[in-house]
């Protein structure tokens, strides 16, 4: 069978496909694509090219640089420009100006410090931004001949006509040409006077927000020009904060200094700084100076807060982008979409050819190529010693280092750029090694996998694993414990009942657990499919019973480890009794009818000569005296021929032999067999109610043994019935049936059972000595179930009550079972 279930792997096409050297080399050329598809995949996704446009302006890297630089003026405006006198000198406290400085360097916004104060600097935009206060304006800019203008409204006029794509903020509103794009966003944040309610703006996603600015009583300064929190600025040191017990970043004031002793071991670390004392319920920090504090409440809830709106509506802001460096960013910008999309060919090109060579390996890993062998997979003696948490332990390694690779790229092409001098080589050196190192994590991570799928195309998954054999090494020493012993004892009942104890237990450990639920949960994981392969083994056990009761065998295997596995030998124990004693059974009925058949034959032959003789005695002139001695001896041996004849018909009936069935009308067997009686029931002197409620019924059955079985009913009938009362002799059809039943009242009292009357050589009068032998209804029951029917007996306080039923057969079914005959 093996030899011809692998015909086809004989043709030559075949022996190419499955050939080792055609294996190894997929494998390398696997290694070398899934490096390169990995490549392709970590430059497309890291690409700053935005897909879903075509040009730089619209791109979301221009967005985030135009919302940067609006931000970057708009608080260069709030924080620096409103604080400075004519000589650009900060008349706010020294605090504020550096919380600025540091505000820019934190943003790596460039700038330089001169003589008229703070220049910005940045190459992509020109800008102007202002503020006017009490009719003067201080500003800052990079654009050319500024200083042509005379009034600010003249600046910006003179920069609208020569700029392009710009965006100007001046008298709280913002004006721009460019064209919107449809994308409503909107911007919230607190206001100074409502800190319970927002703010809100909607504007196009490609223009920015007003904004706005507020400061406290307790020198707090928050900026919200488009950025998504508030930056805060303070003009006060931390030594301040100290003395009066304020905590300005963080909102919050502090109460009376802590004791030493009150903040000993009795509280838990947080992040270094914030210590809860869980006797206590409270929080205690710690600032630079040692000193700790107890949380009080946030400094706007306190009563004497105040905060204050700044006036922005003198701010002025103007940016665009230069024309040059615009020019430059959108061929810098294409060049960046044209590797894209090369790159996002290469990964569906590499991706396409590398899952083919996958499903290549993966189906003809393992696979035995010698012609001769019987045995279809196969792998290598040493391969498959190594344990299968091996190769999923490199899987993992190799996945991670793949992942980590290609996350911390930056870091990889920053580190190739201090190896490689040149420029050119540096990113085709990087790149080179960057497929060699995908392909040498693919290699030892698919590598694995191949031979991981091997090992359950072998069959040696859990063979091979050191864990699956230590779990087998302990359960065999489990089970020469007596405690194993002890609980496998238990019925049933119980075990499922501490199962179920364990999993409660267990959901309220996890529910109240803190480090260790993950184990708790692995725990109850592990319990619930126990419990769930116990309802399996149940239903087994269910369907054996089913089985048994079907007196089939039952086909299923449960476990030895199996909770229902003592129930299940106990099943088939009891199975097999019940075969054993139904055979027994059989064999002493085949006995006895063998027996009643023999002795039967072998009295054939002896009461044939005592009758043949007495037929001679009475040919002979004897005495009176003499004569009715042969008179009773011929009435005797007479009865005997029938008792054996009686016998004999039972016994080959019982057997299937001499049973010869033919389609035959029921109701017209049954009119021939009364009709056939009328002499009988004449001289009985009864008086019998016919009812036929049927004009015909085809059943297939011997004609002979039926008319014996109607003319033993009737027989009985008369004989049996008490004077005076009537005999019923009903025939209807019930469902596929056809039903004849008599009834009567019995001449004597009916005390025997339906069974009992039912046994061979019992009479319904023990009383009496003669008439019948007892056999006729045991020989109605017998010929009955012969042809297919059933025969019942039904006793009411002393009426008497035979039922025959024989299935009512169709035409096609009838000439079937005559072929079959034949």
């Amino acid at each position: 069978m093996a030899t011809k279930s692998r015909k086809f792997e004989q043709a030559e096409w075949f022996k190419i496909f499955s050939a080792k050297k055609t294996r190894i080399i997929a494998f390398v050329l696997a290694c070398v694509i899934a490096g390169g598809f990995c490549l392709s995949l970590v430059l497309y996704a890291n690409s700053h090219a935005d897909s879903s446009s075509k040009s730089y302006l619209k791109s979301e890297s221009y967005k985030l640089a135009s919302n940067e630089m609006y931000e970057e003026l708009c608080v260069t405006a709030s924080a620096y420009l409103r604080y400075v006198d004519e000589d650009w000198n900060y008349t706010q406290p020294r605090h504020l100006f550096n919380d600025y400085l540091n505000y820019l360097d934190y943003n790596r916004y460039k700038y330089k410090k001169t003589e008229s104060g703070i220049q910005l600097i940045d190459s992509q935009f020109d800008y102007y931004v202002g503020i006017t206060q009490n009719g003067k304006t201080r500003y800052l800019s990079n654009i050319k001949d500024i200083e042509n203008y005379d009034s600010e409204t003249d600046k910006i006029d003179a920069f609208k006509s020569s700029h392009k794509n710009y965006i100007l903020r001046r008298d709280n509103e913002v004006m721009s040409d460019r064209t919107s794009s449809g994308q409503i966003v909107d911007y919230y944040y607190n206001t100074a006077e409502y800190l319970d309610v927002v703010t809100e703006e909607f504007y196009a996603d490609n223009l920015v927000p007003v904004g706005g600015s507020y400061y406290d009583n307790y020198g707090r300064y928050f900026y919200n020009y488009g950025n998504y929190d508030s930056i805060a600025f303070y003009n006060v040191d931390s030594s301040y904060n100290a003395r009066k017990g304020l905590d300005l970043k963080n909102g919050l004031k502090y109460s009376d200094r802590l004791e030493d002793e009150e903040i000993g071991d009795d509280y838990d670390t947080d992040d270094g700084t914030k210590y809860y004392d869980f006797d206590n319920g409270i929080y205690y920090y710690e600032d630079d100076y040692g000193n700790a504090w107890a949380k009080c409440e946030n400094l706007y809830d306190l009563p004497d807060y105040k905060a204050t709106d700044n006036d922005d509506s003198g701010i002025t802001a103007f940016f665009a982008p230069k024309a040059e460096k615009l020019t430059a960013m959108e061929k810098e910008y294409t060049e960046a979409l044209n590797d894209m999309y090369r790159a996002k060919l290469l990964v569906i090109v590499f991706g396409v050819i590398e899952f083919m060579l996958v499903c290549y390996l993966l189906m003809i890993c393992a696979y035995n190529a010698e012609p001769e062998s019987v045995e279809r997979w196969k792998q290598g003696n040493f391969l498959k010693k190594v344990p299968t948490e091996v190769y999923l332990i490199l899987m993992a390694l190799a996945i991670t280092f793949a992942f980590v690779l290609g996350a911390c790229w930056n870091y990889y092409v920053s580190i190739t750029k201090n190896i490689f001098d040149n420029a050119l080589a540096n990113s085709l050196f990087r790149n080179i090694l960057a497929v060699a190192l995908f392909a040498l994590a693919y290699f030892a991570g698919f590598g694995s996998l191949m031979e991981f799928v091997g090992k359950i195309k072998t069959r040696s998954i859990f063979k091979e694993s050191h864990i699956c054999r230590s779990c087998k090494f302990l359960w065999r020493k489990y089970k020469e414990t007596s405690l194993y012993h002890y609980f496998h004892g238990l019925p049933l009942g119980v075990k499922l009942t501490w199962k179920f104890i364990l999993i409660f237990v267990g959901i309220f450990v996890v529910m109240s657990s803190g480090l260790t639920i993950l184990i708790l949960l692995a725990v109850e994981i592990v319990l619930c499919i126990s419990m769930l392969r116990d309802f399996s083994q149940l239903s087994k056990l269910s369907k054996q019973i089913d089985s048994l009761g079907e007196e089939k065998p039952y086909e299923g295997k449960i476990r030895k480890t199996s909770p229902v596995y003592a129930e299940s030998e106990k099943l088939n124990s009891v199975q097999d009794k019940v075969r054993e004693s139904v055979e027994q059974q059989i064999q002493s009925e085949r006995l006895k009818i063998e027996l009643v058949t023999n002795v039967s034959h072998d009295l054939k032959t002896p009461l044939t000569s005592i009758i043949s003789y007495i037929d001679l005695l009475k040919k002979m002139d004897l005495d009176d005296e003499a004569s009715s001695y042969v008179k009773i001896l011929d009435k005797k041996a007479q009865k005997l021929k029938g008792i054996v004849s009686d016998v004999f018909s039972i016994a080959k009936a019982t057997s299937g032999v001499d049973v010869n069935l033919t389609k035959l009308d029921f109701v017209m067997l049954l009119n021939q067999c009364i009709a056939d009686a009328e002499d009988k029931i004449a001289d009985s002197g009864k008086i019998v109610k016919i009812n036929i409620n049927a004009d015909s019924a085809m059943v297939m059955g011997d004609g002979d043994k039926l008319y014996r079985v109607f003319q033993n009913i009737v027989d009985n009938a008369l004989n049996y019935s008490m004077d005076g009362t009537r005999i019923f002799l009903d025939v209807y059809k019930k469902a596929d049936r056809i039903v004849f039943a008599e009834k009567n009242i019995s001449a004597t009292p009916i005390n025997f059972t339906e069974e009992e009357i039912l046994e061979r050589f019992v009479r319904g009068d023990k009383s009496r000595t003669d008439g019948g032998s007892g056999l006729g209804l045991s020989i109605s029951k017998s010929f009955t179930e012969a042809c297919g029917g059933t025969f019942n007996i039904e006793i009411d306080g002393d009426m008497f009550k035979a039922i025959v039923e024989m299935p009512i057969i169709q035409e096609d079914s009838a000439e079937k079972a005559e072929d079959k005959t034949e």
